[in-house]
């Protein structure tokens, strides 16, 4: 009996950290949108460059992609927080360099998504703007561009959700996130199993409900 109670007593002090974590997932929502942004606009430009007819310019977008997107995450995030820091004697803060390195990783594998829908798009479309006396840059912004974010859509929504996921470990830079705060809690209550249960609740409710948006954001596109 006393086992039972002490396990309700556990969850209730556990659930009573959610303000506190609710805190933390301020942070996590503020470094996930501005690095998800950031990177949208870098991995679009990467992508126009990776399309260049210049192979040398295209080679220089391969290698930015390949180098990015065979990083660690967690080591990334050091390396621009203490690793930069030192080299460059300035002190970061943990936020800018969090968005710094999730921007420059995720730009990566946005670019690739991006090129991949731009080369999904019939090339006579754009043959056709240019017969109707649009200039190859109005072309892409009004023809393009419009149709390569709907096909790219559901892929980078994923990234969006590997985005949020992966703002999980920028505790260790000291930005106080979700789970920084539940590994703070934990610290000093040893509900460990509690806490970090509590916060994978929140991060699948976070993503279940970011896919389902998704999902209703893509159909009104792909409607009108």
């Amino acid at each position: 009996m006393n086992s039972v109670a002490n396990l309700g007593h556990n969850w209730l002090t556990a659930f009573e950290q959610l303000p506190a974590l609710l805190i933390g997932l301020q942070y996590t929502a503020i470094v996930s949108i501005c690095s998800f942004l950031a990177a949208l606009a870098v991995g679009l430009l990467v992508a126009l460059v990776r399309l260049s007819s210049i192979h040398w310019i295209r080679n220089v977008a391969f290698f930015y992609i390949q180098v990015f997107r065979s990083l660690s995450v967690y080591v990334y995030i050091l390396f621009i927080y203490f690793g930069i820091a030192a080299f460059m004697n300035v002190d970061l803060d943990p936020i800018g360099a969090a968005i710094i390195a999730l921007t420059l990783l995720n730009s990566a594998y946005i670019a690739e998504i991006f090129r991949s829908a731009i080369q999904a798009i019939d090339p006579g479309q754009r043959e056709a703007a240019l017969c109707l006396g649009m200039s190859g840059t109005k072309a892409f912004q009004v023809v393009l561009l419009p149709q390569a974010f709907r096909l790219a859509l559901p892929a980078l929504v994923n990234q969006l959700t590997v985005i949020i996921k992966d703002s999980s470990i920028v505790g260790v830079i000291g930005v106080a996130d979700t789970t920084y705060e539940a590994a703070q809690v934990a610290n000093v209550t040893y509900l460990q199993f509690e806490m970090f249960t509590v916060v994978g609740a929140i991060y699948i409710a976070v993503v279940l409900t970011l896919s389902h948006f998704a999902g209703y954001l893509e159909r009104h596109l792909r409607i009108s």
